[in-house]
């Protein structure tokens, strides 16, 4: 009796629909995607359309009108000995940076890779210095480069090895060394965990076979881990360049260019010119060549560095 109630009870009625507009698919992803890609307009592509414009123009950054000269800065960049002197001493760091960042980066994360015991912890405090800020970082190491009192100075005439010594923020030939390691101390954890989570990926299938097969650890770098990590390889050579060519805070806060102009980069000459010399129009003309030439060397770069398809 109950059964055939259930049969023949009448299916519910749907609920009416309020009267009303439906709001599109997309209006979803403009309400959640809107903001960000405003502030992202307004902070990033903005300013970077009024570079370009105001490299054409001859400008001091505090009137508000800017005289038209065309390409004008660009002649005066072309002979800028300064500029030039920036150009050789941030390639000379980038190049520096690209080869310590991919390479060294790399076989550190495979060497992490095999640690069993402890491995958060140590991986951890690899990764550590990229949490500290520019700021403390670079006073860090120039609190260890001080001639007097700094502890590298200080270590080498407690252990006998006073004539070592040396002044590593005021001598030319070992600065440029000096900017190289506290950028290579403070990102090495950065890029060494993107090999890290690369390698996590690679299945276990083949380490087996290659032990399988007698494979020692090199031939299991060249033949399995290598080619697995050529997408990853393009990654940490293109962000390495890019960290190279933007060195700035690093120069401000240690050195500010010195010896004499021995550590001027392109950013710090940017900040020279633009902020200290009010050439806002001629500090634009820069930027916008670097900004190119960045692009043309990563183009480069990622044609070269192109993963191949890694058959498993």
């Amino acid at each position: 009796m109950a059964l055939d109630l259930v049969r023949t009870a009448a299916p519910p009625r749907p609920l009416p629909r309020r009267p009303g507009r439906t709001l599109p698919a997309w209006s979803a992803s403009a309400i959640l995607c809107g903001p960000a890609v405003i502030l992202y307009a307004g902070f990033m592509v903005l300013p970077a359309i009024l570079g370009a414009y105001y490299s054409l123009t001859q400008w001091n950054g505090w009137t508000s009108t800017a005289r038209f000269i065309g390409l004008e800065n660009f002649r005066e960049l072309a002979g800028d000995d300064r500029f030039w002197t920036a150009v050789r001493f941030t390639l000379f760091e980038t190049v520096l940076v690209v080869a310590f960042f991919t390479f060294a980066s790399l076989l550190l994360a495979v060497l992490l890779d095999k640690v069993r015991r402890l491995k958060g912890l140590i991986r951890g405090l690899f990764f550590y210095p990229f949490v500290l800020s520019i700021l403390v970082s670079a006073l860090l190491f120039q609190y260890l480069a001080n001639y007097r009192e700094g502890a590298v100075n200080v270590l080498l005439r407690w252990i006998g090895l006073g004539a070592w010594a040396q002044d590593w923020m005021g001598d030319p030939d070992l600065v440029p060394y000096f900017i190289f390691g506290l950028v290579a101390w403070s990102g090495l954890g950065f890029f060494t965990t993107l090999y890290l989570a690369n390698l996590q990926t690679v299945p276990a299938e083949l380490y087996e076979a290659a032990e399988i097969d007698g494979a020692g650890p090199l031939r299991v770098f060249t033949r399995i881990q290598f080619p697995m990590l050529l997408a990853t390889i393009t990654t940490n050579s293109v962000l390495a360049l890019i960290t190279g060519i933007n060195l700035f805070g690093q120069i401000v806060v240690t050195t500010q260019g010195a010896p004499g102009y021995r550590t001027v980069t392109i950013g710090y000459y940017i900040y020279q010119l633009g902020i200290l010399n009010n050439r806002q129009g001629y500090a634009s003309a820069v930027s916008v060549a670097t900004f190119l030439a960045l692009v043309a060397v990563a183009c480069v770069q990622v044609a070269l560095l192109r993963p191949r398809t890694v058959s498993l």
